[in-house]
C-alpha cells in the first residue's frame, strides 16, 4: 500500500512538512481569532489576481492592528515555490497571518511575535451540475452582520458563525446561506459576494471602500458596510465594465433580491456560480441566466491568461 504524498507548509519563510509545522499555544490567532487570510486559487501553476489578495490582506493587517513582516515579492516568491515543491498546478491556497503570541518586554511594553503561514491543498472544484442547474441558497434570520463591528469587511479567523450558518444550509440541502445586516439589507453570503441581475444591470451591496463615493453613500441607505471586497468580485466587475454590463452598487433589501432576474455568487474557489433557488422561491426562469452566463464565460477566460 502506498503512502499518500506529504504536504510541504511555508511558515514564517521555511518550507516544512504540514504534520511537523507548529505555532505557539499562546498565538492570538489561536486564542482570540486576531487574524487575517485570503483563500487563493491556482491556474496551471499561477495564482489568479495574487497581487490583489496580498493588496487586501495588507489593508486588513493594517486596519486591526496585525503585523505583516513579509514583502510581497517574499510572499509571492514563497507560493510559487510552494506549488513547486507539491507538484500542484491547480490548487487551494491559503495565506495566514496571525497577531503571534504577546510578550511582555520591559522596554517596550507587550511584544508581538507575529506568525504568517501559506498552505497548498489539491483544488476539490464544485461539480459542474451546480454550474448547470444553479445553487440553492437560504436566508438567514437569526443572526445578522453587524457593521459598526472593527472586522467588518475583513477576512478575519473569526468564522465560526459563518461556517455554523453555511451548515445550516447543507442540512436543508441549499448550497450557501446568504447574510443580511442589522438593517435588514443583503450583504454577502457565509463565504461568497452576491450580485443580483436586473433589467441587464448588475447590482451588489457596496463595500466601505465604496461608500466612499459620494453618489453611492447617497443611494444606500445604511452608512457602513460588511461586504468583503472579494478578489473575485472585483475581477467580476471589471469584466462586467470591460464588456459594456452596467454595474451599480447598491443596498438590496429581500423583496428585491427574491424579484431579481438573476443571482449569482463569486469567491476565488468557485468563481462564478449561478443562483436559481431562495429556498422554495425560483429566481428567473429556474436556471442560470443569460448575464451570468456571459459573465462566467468571460470570467473563465480571465483566470487562465
Amino acid at each position: 500500500m502506498s503512502e499518500s504524498p506529504r504536504s510541504v507548509v511555508w511558515l514564517n519563510g521555511a518550507y516544512v512538512d504540514e504534520s511537523r509545522a507548529s505555532i505557539s499555544l499562546r498565538d492570538t490567532g489561536l486564542l482570540h481569532a486576531a487574524g487575517v487570510f485570503t483563500t487563493m486559487r491556482s491556474y496551471g501553476g499561477k495564482v489568479f489576481r495574487l497581487p490583489q489578495h496580498l493588496a487586501r490582506v495588507r489593508q486588513s493587517c493594517d486596519a486591526l492592528f496585525i503585523p505583516i513582516q513579509y514583502k510581497d515579492e517574499v510572499l509571492s516568491a514563497a507560493i510559487e515555490e510552494l506549488l513547486s515543491r507539491n507538484e500542484m498546478a491547480d490548487a487551494r491556497l491559503r495565506l495566514t497571518i496571525t497577531r503571534g503570541a504577546a510578550r511582555p518586554n520591559p522596554l517596550h511594553g507587550t511584544q508581538l511575535e507575529p506568525n504568517a503561514f501559506i498552505t497548498a491543498a489539491p483544488l476539490e472544484p464544485y461539480p459542474k451540475e451546480f454550474y448547470d442547474r444553479g445553487l440553492t441558497v437560504i436566508l438567514l434570520d437569526e443572526q445578522k452582520l453587524n457593521p459598526y463591528d472593527l472586522q467588518a469587511g475583513h477576512k478575519t479567523l473569526n468564522y465560526f458563525s459563518r461556517l455554523a450558518a453555511l451548515r445550516e444550509a447543507n442540512r436543508r440541502s441549499a448550497g450557501e446561506a446568504l447574510w443580511f445586516n442589522v438593517h435588514n439589507y443583503l450583504q454577502s453570503g457565509s463565504i461568497a459576494n452576491v450580485f443580483i441581475v436586473k433589467s441587464n444591470t448588475l447590482i451588489t451591496p457596496p463595500t466601505r471602500v465604496d461608500l466612499r463615493d459620494k453618489a453611492v453613500a447617497e443611494a444606500t441607505t445604511y452608512p457602513k458596510s460588511n461586504v468583503l471586497p472579494g478578489v473575485t468580485r472585483g475581477a467580476v466587475i471589471d469584466i462586467a465594465k470591460d464588456i459594456g454590463i452596467d454595474v451599480q452598487y447598491a443596498a438590496i433589501d429581500v423583496n428585491q433580491l427574491l424579484d431579481a432576474d438573476e443571482i449569482f455568487l463569486t469567491n476565488s474557489i468557485m468563481g462564478v456560480m449561478p443562483v436559481c433557488r431562495i429556498e422554495r422561491t425560483p429566481i428567473g426562469a429556474d436556471k442560470p441566466g443569460p448575464v451570468t452566463r456571459r459573465l462566467a464565460a468571460a470570467y473563465a477566460e480571465a483566470v487562465v491568461k
